[in-house]
């Protein structure tokens, strides 16, 4: 019926515009409706072969995977043995939006620290070798979305909302972004450079915290596979 319906609009053009002759169109028209029985299977086959493969693409892109970015001065990080966090403690009081969790803070934290572990990273008070930050992007409530609001380049963030006060720069960084250009719900660890305040690594994972009620586990899948890019 389809192949039908496209043919008749195909008539009326040819037609319309002279393309072909009346007798001739009547005459290709009867040979493709005596093969409709041959048409129709082929036009089922391919329709259902565009939604498979619609489908595939649609699974695809739901998973985005971690991806990381890295400073043309930064030298191999592997060779750095201890670390600290940029800010032990926020520096501000929170500003609890509804819905915030400060469970999240914790967890995110915890799963970072477990993975700097497990690459041999030693955590430190006195003399890091590397600066440890975290965020997550978080969409801007119309009402505050005034610039003396948000740390200088960092926009409106989980982290700012949780008392975090970042003000490390970076430096001719490939790909660099504010956070709050990222999708919302994307995680983003940072390494800094102690002695320069200046962005070392970058890495992040898009949409990997749903909401802030987001459980240990749940983070910490999606911590580890941003980390497996340092």
């Amino acid at each position: 019926m389809a192949v039908y319906m496209l043919f008749l609009i195909f008539t009326d053009f040819c037609t319309r515009f002279r393309i072909l002759g009346r007798s001739k169109i009547r005459t290709a028209l009867k040979l493709i409706y005596a093969m409709k029985k041959v048409l129709q299977p082929v036009f089922v086959l391919c329709l259902l072969c565009g939604l498979l493969g619609l489908q595939g693409c649609v699974t695809t892109s739901a998973s985005l995977g971690a991806n990381a970015i890295k400073a043309p001065y930064a030298t191999n990080l592997r060779n750095y043995k201890t670390y600290a966090w940029f800010q032990n403690e926020p520096p501000a009081e929170a500003s609890y939006l509804p819905g915030y969790r400060p469970s999240l803070n914790s967890h995110i934290r915890q799963a970072v620290e477990q993975e700097l572990e497990k690459r041999g990273y030693t955590k430190t008070s006195s003399k890091p070798d590397i600066l440890v930050a975290y965020d997550v992007s978080v969409s801007v409530p119309l009402e505050q979305d005034r610039a003396e609001n948000f740390a200088k380049g960092f926009g409106y963030s989980y982290a700012y909302m949780s008392g975090y006060r970042y003000d490390y720069g970076y430096s001719d960084m490939p790909g660099y972004r504010k956070v709050d250009l990222f999708k919302q719900g994307t995680l983003i660890i940072d390494i800094i450079n102690p002695k320069s305040n200046l962005l070392l690594w970058r890495g992040w994972a898009e949409g990997a915290v749903g909401n802030f009620k987001a459980g240990y586990n749940q983070v910490e899948r999606q911590v580890s596979e941003v980390m497996q890019k340092l």
